[in-house]
């Protein structure tokens, strides 16, 4: 994200601000209203995602996105962290995984496989941030979070907190830790980075759509499913 022309900590975005933040606006109220009209609470609840957590990862980021917090200076330049990108993901992440809604384990198999993946494709660039393809968060944390639940209903737990948490310590706090990161991305020049930030544009965002949308078709399969009466364990 750019803070009136100094470089913070972001994701490579595709389309423009404006298209992204209309293509949220649309893509967001649709997926909620469609939990609500097909998805009962109770079906929704058993993939490890509450409705409310629905809406902070997709509202929340959005909104949050806007507000980056200072916390102190490193080297000359000034590190903050952004509400949406950073602490939206953190809190609900913790939130998940204290009230035991996803096994731990296959969450932070997922969370250690995207670390791995987003710090070998993230880099810093001078003026820009730290870039890294939108596409990689989400997807990898989906797939890891398919796997590692063996497709089970807490699929799309698994995905939110691989995809987020691994995409903040692999892209941003890896990167940010190697030395020599912070003064090649300011480029000599006073810099704000912002961890998580542009959380609307980057993969943190796009792995809460992703995540809801999984959780929503396990909440389907759930609610259609008669052969077993019992309600399916967490994996």
């Amino acid at each position: 994200m750019i803070l009136s022309g100094v470089p913070t900590v972001a994701l490579i975005p595709i389309l423009s601000a404006d298209q992204i933040r209309l293509l949220a606006a649309v893509m967001v109220p649709i997926l909620l209203l469609y939990l609500f009209i097909l998805i009962s609470e109770e079906a929704f609840e058993l993939t490890g995602i509450k409705i409310s957590h629905a809406f902070f990862m997709t509202f929340g980021a959005l909104i949050g996105s806007f507000i980056d917090i200072p916390l102190g200076m490193i080297d000359g330049v000034t590190l903050a962290v952004n509400v949406g990108g950073c602490l939206v993901p953190v809190a609900l992440s913790a939130e998940i995984l204290i009230k035991r809604r996803v096994s731990p384990l296959p969450a932070v198999l997922s969370v250690a496989v995207v670390t791995v993946v987003s710090y070998y494709f993230s880099f810093p660039i001078a003026g820009e941030g730290i870039l890294m393809p939108f596409y990689i968060a989400p997807l990898v944390g989906a797939v890891a979070g398919i796997l590692f639940t063996r497709a089970g209903p807490t699929a799309g737990a698994a995905a939110y907190i691989g995809g987020t948490m691994g995409t903040l310590i692999g892209a941003d706090f890896l990167n940010l830790a190697t030395p020599g990161t912070i003064e090649a991305i300011a480029g000599g020049g006073p810099a704000v980075l912002s961890i998580g930030g542009a959380g609307v544009f980057d993969g943190i965002f796009l792995t809460g759509i992703l995540a809801v949308f999984l959780a929503t078709l396990a909440a389907r399969r759930i609610r259609r499913s008669t052969k077993d009466p019992e309600a399916p364990r967490h994996e």
